[in-house]
């Protein structure tokens, strides 16, 4: 058989050396044993939450801020500096707050704020089914709010004015036509204390800070609930959430 060693002796010419892997691979970058380009290390964001000194309609974002322990600035605004503050009134996008800044560019409506942060800490649901049933409880409870805030804010000194019967009676008919809606939404489509699938949502986590309010005024609110209970309890047995509005307990 051909054997080019045997002409390459005659020729004078030297033997093809062994293959050795070791001198024919090209040389790796220093700092990176897998060979792969370095790592760009993404910074974190910065958030600001801009809200009233209240739980409110801005507690659901800092709750979901404290359980993916994401630091941010509470910026906590006096109700009465924002009533003779025009300016920064003005200065908001539609006027009014809650208003998240993310690396400086703001956003504004508290839903739309829980949405994005629920889906960038984990809390959105487990897939897109779950997360717009999460949406369409939000929705409904945005209806319901409308329904009880006058009531509940004239309670708390926050709206002016008396807490009148008509007021106390469009609360009681509010809660007697949704909470039955949310009880059936939670006994069909949750489980295990949550209103959604199986795990922690900020659906979760708006109706039970709503129930902490109500339940001030209506102490029985939820006893015809067993499902809605169930989710209270959740929230209440929850080690973190527990901590967090253990240290910003306000009626409101």
């Amino acid at each position: 058989p051909f054997k080019p060693e045997f002409y390459e002796h005659l020729l004078g010419k030297p033997s093809r050396p062994a293959f050795d892997p070791q001198k024919t691979a090209h040389p790796r970058p220093e700092g990176n044993k897998a060979g792969h380009p370095p790592r760009v290390r993404l910074a974190m964001p910065t958030y600001k939450l801009s809200y009233f000194d209240l739980r409110g309609l801005g507690e659901v974002a800092r709750q979901l801020f404290h359980l993916s322990d994401t630091p941010f600035e509470d910026d906590r605004i006096q109700v009465e500096d924002w009533e003779t503050g025009k300016m920064r009134k003005k200065s908001t996008p539609f006027g009014q707050v809650p208003v998240l800044a993310v690396d400086g560019k703001e956003m504004t409506t508290s839903c739309s704020i829980n949405r994005y942060l629920a889906k960038q800490f984990g809390f959105a649901g487990k897939n897109p089914f779950e997360e717009a049933l999460v949406d369409a409880l939000a929705d409904q409870w945005m209806d319901y709010f409308e329904e009880v805030k006058p009531f509940l804010l004239t309670s708390n000194g926050i709206w002016p004015g008396e807490v009148t019967p008509a007021l106390k009676e469009r609360c009681e008919q509010g809660m007697a036509k949704n909470l039955p809606l949310f009880e059936k939404f939670a006994k069909e489509q949750g489980s295990a204390g949550h209103l959604v699938g199986a795990s922690l949502t900020w659906i979760d986590l708006l109706l039970t800070d709503h129930f902490r309010s109500l339940l001030t005024y209506f102490p029985d609110a939820l006893s015809a609930y067993p499902t809605l209970e169930s989710v209270k309890l959740m929230a209440k047995s929850h080690a973190k959430l527990s901590e967090w509005r253990t240290a910003h307990e306000q009626p409101f």
